[in-house]
């Protein structure tokens, strides 16, 4: 697996062209949610429906997070971009051994206290106006099973609205979720599904 090598000057230089990028192409970004810091390294779980997800997560983390950004994504396509690793990019080869070590991975970066987390549970780009969200069971499995300390989760949904505007506006909402040691991933599934489904509502209200 291929670990992430944060660089300060790329991540600098990353997080301003991230805010020059999402300023072109759309109108405004707002935000909608509720976070209390306690400390604590951050589980973030995303919907996944297009190239500009990662730039919208980037930030959401500087707003409100400020932590250390990480995410993963599939071997194959990192190696053709490895200057991402730079800006907190792991990689996971799925059906491979070495995912295991990525799991592993996934862990011991929610250990801690700095780090943001990322993940996609969708393992793909779906449809923005996906209702419905299916996991992948493996990475978040692992990690309820295996991480051993305290961490936060939060649920985000990006969503756009164009109204009349020529540039539309990126409406993201975001929540912490309570979670103990019963929890697991088909409970985080159902709750993320009904944070979404109270988002779609939100915006369908604007």
């Amino acid at each position: 697996m291929i670990r992430a090598k944060h660089s300060n000057f790329v991540v600098k230089f990353s997080n301003y062209y991230t805010r020059i990028l999402i300023g072109f192409f759309f109108g405004s970004v707002k935000y909608s949610g509720h976070y209390e810091d306690k400390g604590l390294p951050i589980l973030m779980i995303s919907n996944h429906f297009s190239f500009y997800d990662g730039f919208i997560q980037i930030l959401l983390n500087l707003k409100v997070f400020k932590r250390r950004f990480n995410f993963m994504m599939l071997e194959k396509e990192l190696r053709k971009n490895m200057i991402l690793t730079k800006i907190g990019a792991c990689s996971i080869s799925k059906g491979k051994r070495s995912s295991l070590e990525s799991l592993q991975y996934a862990v011991e970066m929610l250990q801690d206290k700095e780090n943001l987390f990322l993940f996609f549970p969708q393992g793909k780009i779906n449809s923005i106006y996906t209702r419905e969200f299916t996991f992948e069971k493996g990475l978040l499995s692992y990690i309820l099973e295996n991480l051993k300390t305290d961490f936060q989760l939060v649920f985000n949904i990006n969503l756009i609205n164009y109204g009349n505007k020529l540039k539309p506006d990126i409406c993201v909402y975001y929540e912490t979720q309570h979670i103990n040691a019963d929890t697991n991933a088909e409970d985080i599934e159902r709750a993320f599904n009904h944070f979404a489904k109270a988002c779609f509502t939100k915006q369908g209200a604007k």
